[in-house]
């Protein structure tokens, strides 16, 4: 690690008198954490710095991806990130019970309907799905993350390679005899599901979980594209667009054409399954995520949706640098006193400002999260979080071109020995169910680094 230059230089002068920083009056501000704790009587100044060491790179993530939001389905070739590819496997819910197709019931076809809310990347290109028969059941207690995998039958492709590109901003179709009044991704099935779904033990039709035990569900894959492609994101229960449709007729009655649905709900079980290839990215980032070179992360950081990449943050001498103010020597006004006091962190603000990027196909992500790290990795909630969104943070501001969280409370934990300094994980918002990603500066770049910008109080005990 580097040793902790800007800062220490600073304690050294503020200790020798020669740097003392634009002491003020206890001014009380709307951003200022414990106001009214402390007597202004003890305040000995309040101070700036944006010196603070950092230690910054990014790693490789996994998120639960079970009945999110959305579904995502496509691929996308990154031109840093490399390729990622998305799809989710599902079970499927009856519209109605005790369905009976009839005596001489015969199909028509089968189509498999999506409701496309948003999407990320390039709908210019083409895409190509493929659609298997799962043969094992999904559990509602399981635990689905972006890579787990189920059992399913990759010999039978029910799509039978459908090529399509999404149309987003389609909100009207006729297809057939069906009005769609949304935009939506709409695939023929194989009639040999058709037929199996149309034929199928009328036990299966008598209650929800029995035609699970019966038909356990569907995995949608896509390709990889050719050209940018896109991340789709389909809203699952949405029952009026996104659904299985069963086209048929009685043999007696050919002109009278019938339609049975098969839904997604909140009772069934669906997840997110995504598999990104980092090989095919930018040097510097597979350098940094695949290579080991976590230095690089000083310079530039990568985050990345879909249990893609997230950023560790350290402030490896935050305690130190509070510590070397115990008991020393501090002049004021002329005057050489021995105070013994402590660090009051007033603001600790975490500035994250962006590498330029091209905002028309990878859109910057509304917003970003953190969390604290135990020594074992695993997480807690920042006591900033709890001051609310407004105090804490975490939106992407596209005209600064960067985002910002308030950790005053967390840095005063660690500085307290409350909390270990084990530093924080950065990521976005959202991340089991859009396809966004970010570049951020690395806290050693010349330019508008990453940085804390701190306001603090030195106290008197």
């Amino acid at each position: 690690m580097k040793t902790f230059h800007s800062t220490f230089t600073f304690i050294l002068a503020l200790l020798a008198g020669t740097l003392l920083m634009g002491v003020t009056a206890c001014k009380k501000s709307p951003e200022t954490i414990g106001n009214g704790l402390i007597s202004d009587d003890n305040v000995i100044g309040i101070y700036r710095t944006d010196t603070l060491q950092i230690l910054s790179y990014s790693y490789l993530d996994t998120i639960g991806t079970m009945n999110v939001s959305y579904g995502l389905l496509g691929s996308m070739n990154d031109p840093v990130f490399g390729l990622s590819q998305a799809g989710f496997c599902t079970q499927l819910h009856l519209s109605s019970i005790g369905q009976h197709f009839g005596d001489n019931p015969v199909l028509d076809s089968l189509v498999m309907q999506l409701s496309l809310s948003d999407y990320y990347g390039d709908t210019l290109s083409w895409q190509t799905i493929h659609i298997y028969e799962l043969t094992d059941s999904l559990s509602s207690s399981g635990e689905y993350k972006n890579y787990s995998v189920v059992s399913m039958n990759e010999a039978v492709d029910h799509a039978n390679s459908f090529m399509f590109r999404p149309r987003p901003k389609t909100h009207s179709h006729i297809i057939g005899t069906d009005t769609v009044n949304h935009a939506v991704i709409r695939i023929p099935l194989s009639d040999q599901l058709g037929n199996y779904l149309l034929t199928l033990d009328s036990t299966a039709y008598k209650e929800p979980d029995l035609f699970k035990q019966y038909f356990p569900g569907l995995c949608l894959k896509c390709e990889p594209a050719n050209g940018t492609g896109c991340i789709n994101y389909i809203s699952m229960t949405d029952n009026t667009n996104t659904l299985l449709k069963l086209y048929y007729h009685d043999a007696a009655t050919p002109n009278k054409p019938m339609s049975y649905n098969f839904y997604i709900t909140s009772a069934d079980t669906y997840f997110n399954q995504i598999s990104h290839d980092y090989s095919m990215g930018d040097a510097e980032f597979v350098s940094q995520l695949l290579e080991g070179s976590t230095e690089l992360g000083q310079q530039k950081v990568y985050l990345q949706t879909m249990g893609g990449v997230r950023t560790k943050i350290m402030f490896p001498n935050l305690s130190q640098w509070a510590d070397t103010l115990d008991g020393h020597h501090i002049v004021i006004n002329g005057t050489d006193t021995l105070y013994d006091c402590h660090i009051v962190i007033n603001e600790a603000k975490l500035i994250l400002p962006a590498v330029t990027f091209d905002s028309t196909i990878f859109s910057a992500p509304k917003s970003l999260i953190v969390v604290g790290l135990y020594e074992n990795d695993s997480t807690f909630i920042l006591p900033d979080y709890y001051e609310g969104s407004s105090y804490f943070g975490g939106s992407f501001n596209t005209t600064t071109n960067r985002a910002f969280f308030r950790i005053s409370e967390y840095m005063q934990d660690v500085i307290l020995g409350n909390r270990p300094n084990c530093g924080i994980s950065l990521g976005i918002n959202g991340a089991a169910y859009n396809a966004r990603r970010l570049i951020l500066n690395g806290p050693d770049v010349e330019d508008n680094p990453m940085r804390v910008e701190i306001s603090y109080s030195i106290v008197q005990e």
